[in-house]
């Protein structure tokens, strides 16, 4: 069977993943999630016709004489006024109530008050300085779409329209799964032919950094009963299942067959793609799985290209892989003789007149040291042979 190319394996992801089922959150708590169901104001905005300005509220037709005028009333903060008197002004201050049949604001700054009491004021057309009832939003008017994501700005906006509760996709919950008989903790010292478990601390680092929700952080040696216990933990706590290691065609590679046996559905497994070639990616009960190689810019590039947009759809980004890279001008010259698209662990940085990136000269899906220093993936499509100021694209890594 016929490799899959990254962008048409992004695609199929793409129509296959639904957002997880929404729940209800207090507006303080929902900051950062993506709205599950249009909010509506319960009320006008704003509730009332009110003043933008410190100043003296009239009808626009007694200010044409230039007369003072006496001032009926204040209208403090947060009180309902009673109807201005014909020939009469009111003292109003900003976000203050309109009086009724008052059609204007003067500012203070051109009114001339009195000794008698009265004001002299600036002639105004009508509507000067009133923001009117209902003019930014009526009651029941949606104020977000679904898929919004929920920033400190729409807070204000729900709050003030009485949203004291939304309906939300809730962030995805993760198990990072580390299979390899050979690894230990990165605490511990690796004795011969042991690894330090550097993928697991990364993958989580990952899925904190995106937002996600880390249920579950495992170690799994290579066999299928450890493996298949691990599955099952892992459904129970988990909406995305991230494993690395063990899906390339080993011996010892176990996790295809393992999952096979718990009836996955598998979408696909193995990409025209370098480094990450062996991936892996299917649907287990209600949990996705992402299957990773083990080695570390593997993981990375399963990560970053196909893990996280999969877990910002379950959080409700529809548009999670519709991403479009950015075009970047290379600083080097780059090709690509081979017949996958390379993801080359790459320096981007933003320049005059356009961005600028550096592909890092990495040793292979091993080289942790150079991928360490890396902020961007750079696409080096199949057969490409590129100079010093030719313009590739990147997909950045945070």
């Amino acid at each position: 069977m016929a490799m899959r190319t990254l962008d048409f394996a992004r695609e199929l992801l793409a129509k296959r993943v639904d957002p997880l089922p929404g729940v209800e959150l207090k507006l303080a708590d929902a900051v950062g999630h993506r709205l599950a169901q249009s909010p509506r104001a319960d009320i006008d905005l704003p509730a009332a016709d009110v003043s933008t300005m410190d100043g003296y509220a009239a009808c626009a037709e007694d200010l044409t004489s230039g007369l003072a005028l006496p001032v009926a009333f204040e209208v403090p903060a947060g009180q309902a006024p009673p109807s201005l008197p014909r020939g009469s002004v009111a003292r109003v201050f900003t976000g203050t109530v309109i009086p009724a049949r008052a059609d204007v604001v003067v500012p203070q700054e051109q009114a001339e008050p009195q000794s008698n009491g009265t004001v002299r004021l600036a002639s105004l057309e009508e509507e000067d300085f009133i923001r009117r009832k209902g003019e930014l939003c009526c009651a029941a008017t949606p104020l977000a779409e679904p898929g919004d994501l929920i920033t400190p700005q729409l807070v204000a906006l729900l709050g003030v329209a009485g949203a004291s509760t939304v309906r939300v996709t809730p962030r995805p919950r993760v198990a990072v799964l580390s299979t390899g008989s050979e690894l230990v903790p990165i605490a511990e010292r690796p004795g011969p032919g042991e690894v330090r478990d550097s993928n697991g601390a990364m993958l989580v680092a990952l899925a904190n950094t995106a937002g996600f929700e880390v249920t579950l952080i495992a170690r799994v040696a290579d066999e299928t009963r450890a493996l298949h216990d691990a599955f099952e933990q892992a459904l129970a706590k988990a909406d995305l299942i991230v494993t690395s290691g063990g899906v390339s065609v080993g011996d010892y590679d176990l996790v295809p067959n393992v999952l096979d046996n718990l009836g996955a559905e598998t979408v696909f497994h193995r990409l025209a793609i370098k480094p990450g070639k062996p991936l892996l990616t299917a649907r287990l009960g209600g949990a996705w799985v992402v299957g990773l190689p083990g080695n570390p810019v593997s993981a990375l590039v399963g990560w970053r290209m196909f893990a996280r947009p999969l877990g910002e759809m379950l959080a409700g980004n529809a548009r999670a892989f519709a991403e479009t890279p950015e075009p970047a001008v290379l600083t080097k010259p780059t090709r690509n003789p081979g017949d996958r698209t390379i993801l080359a662990p790459a320096w981007f940085r933003r320049a005059h007149p356009a961005p600028e990136v550096t592909i890092l000269p990495w040793k292979g899906s091993h080289d942790v040291v150079t991928v360490a220093r890396a902020n961007a993936l750079a696409i080096g499509d199949v057969g490409a042979e590129l100079a010093a100021g030719d313009v590739v694209h990147c997909y950045q890594l945070y």
